[in-house]
């Protein structure tokens, strides 16, 4: 690790200082996953007040995704050369504006474009979230942090659902957004008065098209990273299959009533938070190469037990087990790739973190579709997710033998 690469910013010896930040910078990450789920429950009165197709207004979603996806390479980039405090405070600017206008959307397209400059906002606050934490932790104290930082990021995706689906009830669907650009503006407030500039100038990357080129080159020319990245967006994509197909086995397949799925998701999502705050203690022991060597070995075994249950026709209680291993699996794999591929990249902390997340949108959009050939069954979901896993464990085998010096990171 270079110079370049070493948190040198006050919060990065930790204290109070550096847990306010992390407080902060896990609320705004929390904004994103609250934009995009919170309307969920409000598809089906959406589609009857639009006059359309359900497939139409979904586009919403997808608008949603390819904004957070380029947004990140666009806005990485740029946190890297004006810092980090201004990007945040635009882009909660434009999610507020956002939310507004699709309050007053008339049209699902209209709607969907207006949700694709909602993702691009929500991109800007969440690369710079993830290159914040990188300016103050490297290494494994990252990967510890974000650990801890799961406790609110994995309770976000759960409870949007469920705070959309009490906003329908009362009132009307687009009020969701009204609420969304309230939360926004709170997150503003918050920033303009807590969120500090954790990258001097003096830390910064030149200005200009050639730089950030350069940058992007620098970071595809690291075989280290890309693998690492590569195992990132794998692990990432069995969330994406679980979200997208679990729901049509438990209702499918097992006939379980919409409220018995959300509690499994629930409790998924429990279990998930927990299993992340045993990963500091792992790292401690074993380091982030070999937990996350070991995540993605026990999601492959989980999801090739997962396939055999499904096609010997297994209780309801066997399948759900295996999907909640599959899922912790993911929720101890997270921090850990994020250290290892972030490691060396401080002094690129936002470029490296948009590459990233940009990879991990991309497989999970290819990656997710491809859970609904085989219908309601599962077993489609179940061969994706031990292809995913098996690539991410394959991988790592390789990458920890070739790079353990590298990777070594504790």
């Amino acid at each position: 690790m270079t110079a370049a690469d070493t948190p040198t910013t006050p919060a990065a010896t930790g204290g109070p200082r550096a847990t306010k930040v992390l407080i902060i910078v896990a609320t705004l990450m929390a904004l994103a996953p609250f934009s995009m789920d919170m309307y969920l429950p409000a598809l089906p009165e959406m589609t009857t007040d639009l006059a359309t197709t359900p497939s139409h207004i979904q586009l919403s979603l997808t608008g949603m995704l390819v904004g957070l996806a380029f947004g990140q390479l666009l806005i990485g980039p740029l946190a890297d050369v004006v810092g980090r405090r201004t990007p945040v405070l635009v882009g909660l600017c434009c999610h507020v504006a956002a939310s507004l206008l699709c309050y007053a959307a008339a049209d699902a397209t209209t709607l969907a474009l207006l949700r694709l400059g909602q993702g691009l906002s929500c991109a800007a606050v969440t690369v710079v979230s993830m290159a914040t934490v990188r300016d103050l932790f490297a290494g494994g104290d990252y990967a510890r942090v974000m650990s801890r930082m799961f406790l609110v990021i994995g309770i976000a995706p759960v409870v949007a659902p469920a705070v959309g689906g009490v906003v329908v009830a009362q009132t009307d669907w687009p009020d969701v957004f009204l609420v969304l650009a309230a939360l926004g503006a709170a997150l503003l407030v918050l920033a303009l008065l807590a969120f500090p500039e954790t990258l001097p100038p003096e830390r910064r990357a030149p200005a200009g098209a050639a730089a950030t080129r350069a940058s992007y080159r620098a970071l595809i020319a690291d075989r280290s990273y890309l693998r690492l990245i590569l195992v990132g967006g794998l692990m990432f994509s069995t969330l994406f299959c679980y979200v997208s197909g679990a729901a049509f086995i438990f209702q499918g397949r097992f006939g379980l009533s919409e409220q018995q799925s959300g509690l499994l998701f629930a409790a998924n999502a429990v279990g998930l938070i927990v299993v992340a705050q045993i990963n500091p203690i792992l790292i401690r022991a074993y380091g982030p190469a070999r937990v996350l060597t070991g995540a993605a070995s026990i999601g492959a075994l989980s999801a090739c037990s997962l396939l055999v249950l499904l096609v010997v026709d297994a209780p309801i209680g066997w399948v759900v087990a295996a999907l909640a291993i599959s899922v912790a699996g993911y929720g101890m794999s997270m921090p850990n790739s994020q250290a290892l591929a972030l490691a060396r990249q401080g002094h690129r902390a936002g470029t490296a973190a948009a590459l990233m997340g940009f990879t991990q949108f991309v497989i999970g959009s290819v990656v997710a579709p491809l859970v609904g050939l085989g219908g309601a069954d599962g077993v489609a979901m179940a061969v994706v997710m031990l292809g995913a896993t098996l690539t991410a464990a394959t991988v790592m085998w390789v990458a920890v033998r070739r790079d353990e010096a590298t990777m070594a990171v504790r």
